[in-house]
């Protein structure tokens, strides 16, 4: 990556993050279930247990049982360190190939049951197409993976790049202060702005992604034209690994009750527009607004 730089074929300035589910190395059949677990410590500890009860141990527990390469005691000790790892993972089935492994949707088609398997994020130069950083994790979601990967990617390029692009999913307020603090750039748009750019706009025509926000007058105006103001601002819920965003509620009762539509609008008493904001996620929605934004969305979907 370094004599890619050096001899002039990227720059590194603009990383592309995106995740993916990819299934284990690790057969559906060699797992071990908590319930296992408890019986084979009770049999090292507790009392042996009974042939009924080893009957109902699955078979990797059974083998388990017989293996008589290990002591009781180091037997003990590995049936420890898996219950851990249950903890760790708040499942009830561990991968015994992977132990990193967790049960999660992959996108196979036609799946319909979890698989042990693995969320590896990728950071790919946008220039070059070289893969700058990768990071398998546990979580089988994206929201909060950036900071993680861009350290490992900030220590393979030795710089600094000046933007990030990454989809709606990573559009949380621990993402977007790590970045910010770094003064690189978050590409990430809202769920409204990819439904905009990619003419996937709802078939309901008073959704919200009808109502326009004036920044200046600070309203939302409706699909009849209707301004709807401020009625308060209110603390949100910390969000994780992030800060507190501010909750703006916006209304207009007496135009709602006026107004012929509001049985296809709201279904009680008038319609409100809810935003929450933050200084950070506020100045990457007006990003995601300039010329450069909607370009890059269309990068984005892409992915």
């Amino acid at each position: 990556m370094i004599v890619a730089n050096r001899i002039g074929l990227t720059d590194y300035e603009h990383i592309a993050i995106d995740g993916t589910i990819k299934k284990a190395y690790n057969s559906p059949f060699n797992i071990i279930k908590e319930k296992d677990l408890s019986l084979l410590i009770k049999h090292y500890i507790v009392q042996k247990l009974t042939k009924d009860e080893i009957k109902k141990l699955r078979r990797t527990a059974r083998k388990f049982l017989n293996d008589k390469s290990k002591t009781d005691e180091e037997k003990v000790n590995i049936l420890f360190h898996w219950w851990q790892l249950l903890d760790y993972s708040g499942q009830a089935s561990l991968a015994l190939n992977d132990h990193d492994a967790r049960l999660m949707k992959t996108k196979d088609n036609g799946q319909k049951y979890p698989k042990f398997s693995l969320n590896i994020q990728l950071g790919t130069d946008t220039k070059s197409k070289l893969i700058c950083g990768v990071n398998a994790v546990q979580n089988p979601t994206d929201h909060y993976q950036i900071p993680a990967l861009m350290n490992q990617i900030l220590t393979n390029l030795n710089s600094k790049p000046s933007k990030i692009s990454a989809d709606t999913i990573y559009l949380t307020l621990a993402n977007l202060n790590y970045l910010d603090n770094l003064g690189i750039s978050a590409l990430i748009p809202t769920s409204q702005q990819n439904r905009k750019n990619s003419n996937n706009l709802p078939e309901n025509l008073f959704a919200i992604d009808y109502f326009v926000f004036d920044e200046y007058k600070n309203v939302f105006i409706c699909p009849e034209n209707q301004e709807l103001t401020l009625d308060g601002a209110y603390p949100a819920p910390q969000e994780k690994g992030g800060g507190n965003k501010i909750k703006l509620v916006y209304s207009n009762y007496d135009a709602c009750k006026k107004c012929e539509y509001k049985r296809k609008c709201y279904k009680k008493n008038h319609r409100t527009i809810t935003r929450y904001v933050h200084e950070v996620s506020y100045k990457t929605e007006r990003l995601m607004s300039s010329e450069e934004g909607i370009k890059n969305i269309n990068y984005v979907q892409r992915l």
